[in-house]
């Protein structure tokens, strides 16, 4: 009488021999051949091939000998899962999607291109795509302007913002600030609160776009709760996160702990 250690073991052998069977006689409408396939979430770092039957990913195999309407030849490239890129601006043009799908992204968040002003015309982009699209809606109303569009800090309407999100709230998953120095000058910290502010209402993280702030990288840390991310985070001083010894400050790492 087998244990529960052998039972499983014997279980998992006759699948793999049997999807490896179904691999060799299967008729499959692609199959990838030689390429180097990276899967994370399987562990999966090796030259395979790969068969798709139905628009989904039917066999993962060293060798997969059967019929393809169409074969290709992979040897030298990558082979992975379609890419996310939480940080581009592919909702400014409509040919942005296509361009991000070119590049094996096959999902994207909009990092703040549009505001409250133009923010219909972004998600018309989104959602017209050949790929996944979701947006952030930028704190100020012009979405990302030349001259700094937090300069101007009547830009950075709460209830306008809050009125985008609830529009739009299938596309719109998040709240963004740039907080730059030439985007948002000293009023960078009172844009981040009118940026917290107007997620609050819907329950959404905010994204800040660190890089030469005014104010120091731990007064803006204090204003980020778990879920917010912080992004072009490598800067000089004051909005340095390592000190000479290539370690974390404390206050990024307690950041960190909290979930930013």
């Amino acid at each position: 009488m087998m244990n529960r250690r052998q039972f499983c073991a014997a279980t998992a052998g006759a699948a793999l021999s049997m999807r490896m069977a179904n691999a060799r006689a299967a008729n499959f409408d692609l199959i990838i051949k030689g390429g180097r396939v990276i899967d994370p979430s399987l562990g999966i770092d090796a030259t395979r091939d790969v068969a798709i039957a139905g628009g989904r990913i039917a066999a993962v195999e060293a060798s997969i000998a059967a019929e393809a309407t169409e074969t290709i030849d992979a040897r030298g490239k990558l082979v992975v899962p379609g890419l996310i890129d939480i940080h581009v601006h592919a909702a400014r043009t409509k040919e942005g999607p296509a361009l991000a799908l070119q590049d094996g992204v096959t999902a994207w968040v909009d990092a703040g291109s549009a505001g409250a002003d133009n923010i219909d015309a972004a998600v018309a982009v989104a959602k017209g795509g050949p790929n996944h699209g979701r947006l952030l809606v930028n704190i100020a109303r012009t979405g990302v302007t030349a001259g700094g569009e937090l300069m101007d800090m009547s830009h950075a309407d709460v209830a306008l913002a809050r009125g985008a999100i609830a529009r739009h709230r299938d596309v719109v998953i998040g709240v963004k600030a740039r907080l730059s120095a030439n985007v948002a000058g000293a009023g960078d910290l009172e844009a981040l609160r009118r940026a917290q502010e107007a997620a609050a209402a819907f329950n959404l993280p905010v994204m800040i776009h660190m890089g030469q702030s005014v104010s120091p990288m731990r007064a803006i840390l204090a204003l980020l709760k778990r879920g917010d991310i912080v992004t072009h985070m490598f800067a000089p001083p004051p909005n340095a996160i390592i000190d000479d010894n290539g370690r974390l400050f404390p206050d990024v790492l307690a950041a960190r702990r909290r979930g930013v």
